[in-house]
């Protein structure tokens, strides 16, 4: 009784036999993955420096429309000190912006992590 067990196995074994499609398939599904893999990690490295560049542009651009005041200088007829609150306007608007950006660039990311 076992050996037919065994014996009617074995033929269903051999009947459920896969054939790969292509001859390089496997090896072409192992570089697909690796390259995969590759991107993501250039992907987190390019998020971590875009938030170090974004910390350094945003102190920059406090820093210029703190001191521009301080100067005493004309730009175009027009006194440094009347463009301290614009020139800061825009400096907070773009910093505004970046940072939703990168916290949605992050957040999008990182649910992506948690799929694979």
């Amino acid at each position: 009784m076992d050996e037919l067990k065994d014996k009617h196995l074995k033929s269903l074994l051999k009947e459920s036999k896969v054939e790969m499609p292509f001859s390089d398939f496997e090896s072409k599904m192992i570089s697909r993955v690796n390259s995969e893999l590759n991107g993501k990690r250039t992907i987190i490295k390019n998020l971590r420096l875009s938030w170090f560049f974004f910390f350094i542009g945003s102190v920059f651009g406090l820093g210029i429309s703190l001191t521009l005041p301080l100067l005493n200088l004309e730009l175009g007829g027009i006194e440094t000190h009347h463009l301290k609150y614009p020139v800061m306007i825009l400096v907070l608007f773009v910093i505004i912006w970046q940072l939703d950006e990168m916290v949605r660039l992050t957040i999008r990311q990182r649910k992506e992590k948690r799929m694979y």
